[in-house]
C-alpha cells in the first residue's frame, strides 16, 4: 500500500491524497521515464508513504478530510 499526497499545480494550497492498495513500491508512481504516468507530470508531489499508518499520519497533517483509494 502507497501513500501519496499531492497537489495538481506549484501554486496551489489545497492537497489531495491517493491510496494504491495494489502497489507495493512507489517506484511506479515516481518513474517519469514510463509513457502513460499514475499521476500527471503537472501535479506535485508533496510525500510519499509505504503502510496503512501513513493514511492517519497524513490525514493530519495536511488537514486532508476524504481520499482517494485505487
Amino acid at each position: 500500500m502507497v501513500v501519496v499526497v499531492y497537489r495538481k499545480t506549484e501554486r496551489s494550497n489545497i492537497k489531495h491524497m491517493i491510496v494504491f492498495t495494489e502497489e507495493k513500491t512507489p517506484d511506479l508512481i515516481i518513474d517519469s521515464s514510463l509513457k502513460k504516468q499514475i499521476l500527471p507530470k503537472e501535479y506535485v508531489i508533496e510525500e510519499i508513504g509505504i503502510g496503512k499508518k501513513f493514511i492517519d499520519l497524513y490525514k493530519k497533517l495536511h488537514k486532508i478530510k476524504k481520499h482517494a483509494t485505487i
